[in-house]
């Protein structure tokens, strides 16, 4: 009888620990979109980690990864897309349409998109466009000048890429449903959404204290269009995508004359990959100086700490998170910009690797941690 337990446990075991997906890793297509593909083998890394992350999010349906994009040393590596609902925020669920997710497909990054108005505010610093980060914002719109006082007035461009602008703002405290009392939400509500956001108090000196405010996200794309004379989105063509070959994409817009620079800039994953890329090299693409190594340098660097606010990072630069991870006892520094339900673009100086990743978790919003921390940075690490 003891024999034939162990010989029943042994087996177990093994069915136990036998993989429930088909899932078999394969090299990305290489489709003339500029990337060059490789395996990750031809890289260093090791593809069971890989096959490992997968069968964890086919494991269960609400994690809701819609795709998963991995490059290293400038070689498209890892890819893989799952099936998943767009983003539709009238929803009780904001689930929309259902997709079948694949390297064509837009999706819409949320958050990320702050990322791409502080590097479009970059280039239009190197251009002459704008005096320089330390540049006064007030100044540029008078048609507020009766909301100013002597905080306000203060307020500079680097005051709002790194979301210190001092405005009282409530955005995370209460739900996106909560129409009457998201301070982001009521953008879309009222009349002139510059003038509430210059209506706030101001409740701290500027430069001082760090909230999570796509208020100031919002003024800094106010300020771009009324300093340079023309708006971000139409300055985003000639300046940031065309140099990056990307032609599929779209912003949203709070109003018919505002672009919403805090949000929903929908981008093809891999072309998402193409901006993260600017972040790993010193803001070159393809051997196209698209934006200053001096103001990558800045944008990934600590400007004020934020702690409390674990989930996504120890510190703030310009839009993008700080944050060191660990993998056996090691540190692994990281500068990522996450967006709400599951959307990150991660850069990993030190392993010369880019991670994009897009989701729909926009309720539980668990995958994120679990994802980088367990599956992602062990398998990143394991070389250099």
């Amino acid at each position: 009888m003891a024999v034939l337990l162990s010989t029943i446990f042994a087996l177990v075991s093994v069915l136990g620990s036998c993989r429930s997906s088909n899932y078999e890793y394969q090299v990305p297509q290489a489709t003339g979109d500029g990337w060059s593909t490789a395996s990750l083998a031809d890289v260093g890394l090791d593809p069971e980690p890989f096959v490992d992350l997968v069968e964890f999010v086919e494991d269960d349906e609400a994690r809701a990864m819609h795709g998963i994009i991995v490059i290293k040393a400038d070689k498209l590596v890892f890819e893989q897309y799952f099936d998943g609902y767009r983003f539709d925020y009238d929803d009780p669920q904001f689930r929309g349409e259902r997709v079948s997710y694949d390297f064509q497909t837009r999706h819409n990054p949320m958050s990320i998109t702050k990322a791409v108005t502080g590097a479009l505010v970059g280039q239009a610093i190197d251009d002459g466009l704008i005096a320089g980060v330390d540049e006064p914002v007030l100044e540029y719109s008078p048609q507020y000048a009766h909301l100013t006082d002597e905080a306000k007035d203060q307020i500079t461009v680097e005051d709002l890429l790194t979301m210190t602008s001092g405005l009282e703002w409530n955005e995370g405290d209460v739900p996106l449903t909560d129409v009457d009392n998201n301070d982001l939400i009521q953008l879309f509500v009222v009349d002139d959404p510059i003038e509430y956001i210059l209506a706030k108090p101001a409740v701290h000196e500027p430069g001082t204290y760090w909230y999570y405010s796509g208020g100031d996200v919002n003024l800094l794309g106010e300020f771009f269009e009324q300093a340079t004379g023309v708006s971000i989105d139409e300055y985003s063509q000639t300046h940031l995508f065309e140099p990056l070959g990307i032609t599929d994409y779209q912003w949203r817009y709070i109003n018919p004359e505002i672009v919403y620079t805090s949000g929903e800039l929908e981008l093809r994953p891999r072309d998402l990959a193409k901006f993260g890329s600017l972040y790993l090299n010193g803001g070159v693409w393809n051997g196209t100086q698209v934006i200053s190594n001096a103001w990558v340098d800045a944008s990934i660097r600590e400007h004020v700490s934020i702690p409390g606010r674990a989930a996504d990072g120890d510190g703030y630069g310009y839009h993008w998170f700080t944050r060191t991870y660990e993998s056996n006892g090691a540190p692994v520094t990281a500068a990522l910009r996450t967006g709400w339900g599951g959307q990150a673009v991660i850069v990993f100086p030190d392993h010369d690797t880019l991670v994009v990743l897009t989701g729909g978790d926009y309720l539980l919003q668990r995958q994120l941690a679990d994802l980088i921390t367990d599956y992602l940075v062990p398998a990143i690490a394991a070389t250099t």
